[in-house]
């Protein structure tokens, strides 16, 4: 029996119980020998055939019969041609010796060629002794539409589930509704941004799912598409979830008509743009940050010859005064005010004008221990413990030194001022493992954290809760992680604690 269409069909032999093999004999229509085409494509030659399909003369004689069914052309296409004659690619057909013809799909056959209207075969081999011909013959005739409409089913399946399957992949939520408002299609990705699942919104109406929040709301443009068939394209609105989160969303409608163009649902389609929203805005801030860090420069140089004088000066004059004198302390307070302005100034250089990374093998833990040694003094005021768990089994980077152990400066004297007296100040590095491997240094404090609304400010410069901060030390952390090719993250919790993690390429590899 032939199984498939007569784009690539393969004639099954049954098996055969001598040779032990219980597997029938596929033999594609490409090797059709001559006389087995002939008959199928012509209708030429005798009623009994003396070679199998494959060309052997063993067994015999073979009675088939064609199976014949109307197949639409548009499936004239495929690896194997319709006519058996066009594998030649000659302008001949070789068995009729007529012209090919060209068809759809760019398929070619001859006029008198019937070998595409072939949709199955059934035949016997060896004598007909018990009349077997004929009880097929009499069904041969009603099998046909049969298998062409089964055929027609299948693919009519296959398109359904390859249509189902595009819909539920594509990279954007799709909603759609009938005339009825009620939803009949929500893919993966309107589960996603919608945050309901499929199950709970499949044929409910489009206005519970979820709750419409005023005018601009995505039902509003949808329900519009349904009504009066206007399109929609890449309109903003926001999207409210049932746990009351919220994210921008592109909506584009669209009505759904039918041939006679009648209005049977409305679809549309939601992108979620929140990604896009964050970098907008990251890109609006390093604008404004540029354009302070050039300013701050030209202020900072500005203001530092004088301060060298001012410092100069009262140095001078500390030394016209004796020691527990009134005027003596004064003038010392001004000098330290002086060092002060001139730290800032030197951050706004730092920050404004980074010095290049000079990257070589370092050992996180020395880098830590430096920067421990510089806030000694700091840390046994505070009365802050500082805990580093093991640092032997901590990684080895690629960087530079002295401006990661700036970085671990700023990160450790933050956690603890951050932290109570008596509380913990947690130091760790580790590696992490993954498609992108990185090198992970945490400093975690047990203070009163950061709020939420200053939270994503932190690394802003000039921005700082504390009353003598400058604003510029996580500011510049953040940029000498960033130039290592890393990310300063943060966690905080209000009063729990804050974590900042620096994430650097791990190159150990």
């Amino acid at each position: 029996m032939i199984e498939g269409s007569p784009i690539s069909f393969t004639l099954y032999r049954p098996a055969n119980p001598a040779l032990g093999d219980p597997r029938p004999e596929p033999v594609p229509a490409s090797r059709l020998t001559q006389d087995w085409l002939r008959w199928a494509a012509l209708g030429e030659g005798d009623e009994e055939l003396w070679t199998a399909p494959s060309g052997s003369r063993n067994g015999g004689p073979w009675r088939p019969i064609a199976i014949r069914g109307e197949v639409g052309v548009g499936r004239l296409t495929g690896e194997v041609p319709a006519c058996p004659g066009s594998l030649g690619g000659g302008a001949t057909c070789p068995l009729s010796h007529r012209g090919l013809d060209e068809m759809a799909g760019g398929e070619r056959a001859c006029d008198p060629c019937q070998f595409r209207h072939i949709v199955a075969m059934v035949g016997i081999e060896g004598e007909d002794t018990l009349g077997r011909m004929d009880k097929l013959q009499a069904i041969a005739p009603s099998l046909g539409p049969i298998l062409v409409n089964l055929g027609l089913r299948e693919n009519l399946t296959l398109e359904a589930r390859f249509r189902d399957e595009v819909i539920e992949n594509l990279p954007l939520g799709l909603v759609a509704v009938d005339t009825h408002r009620r939803v009949l299609a929500w893919n993966r990705g309107a589960e996603a941004i919608l945050g309901l699942d499929r199950e709970m919104a499949r044929a409910a109406p489009i206005s519970r799912i979820p709750p419409a929040q005023g005018a601009r709301s995505w039902h509003d443009a949808l329900t519009a598409s349904l009504d009066s068939g206007e399109t929609t394209v890449r309109a903003e609105h926001e999207v409210v979830r049932p746990d009351g989160s919220s994210l921008p969303v592109e909506v584009s409608t669209a009505p759904l008509r039918d041939v006679d163009g009648t209005i049977r649902g409305a679809v549309a389609t939601l992108l979620d743009v929140s990604s896009l929203k964050r970098m907008e805005d990251r890109i609006r801030q390093l604008d404004r940050l540029a354009a302070l860090g050039r300013f701050a420069s030209s202020v900072a140089h500005e203001l530092r010859n004088p301060l060298t004088g001012i410092a100069t000066g009262v140095q001078y004059l500390s030394r016209g005064f004796p020691e527990g004198d009134e005027r003596h302390e004064s003038v010392a307070f001004i000098l330290r005010e002086v060092v002060r302005l001139n730290t800032i100034i030197q951050d706004l250089f730092t920050a404004t004008k980074p010095r290049e990374v000079l990257a070589r093998p370092t050992r996180v833990a020395d880098v830590v221990e430096w920067a421990l040694r510089g806030l000694q003094p700091s840390i046994e005021a505070s009365g802050v413990t500082i805990d580093r768990g093991d640092a032997d089994t901590w990684p080895t980077v690629l960087a530079d030194a002295d401006q990661l152990q700036q970085v671990l400066l700023n990160l450790i004297q933050n956690a603890v001022q951050a932290s109570e007296a008596g509380g913990r100040v947690t130091v760790r590095a580790y590696r992490r493992l993954g498609e992108r491997p990185a090198a992970v240094i945490e400093v975690e404090d047990e203070g009163h954290g950061i709020s939420a609304e200053d939270l994503p400010r932190v690394f802003e410069p000039f921005f700082t809760t504390r009353a003598k901060g400058t604003g510029l030390g996580l500011f510049v952390a953040h940029g000498i992680v960033q130039r290592h090719g890393g990310t300063l993250e943060v966690e905080s919790v209000t009063g729990r604690g804050t974590r900042f993690r620096a994430v650097l390429p791990d190159t150990s590899s």
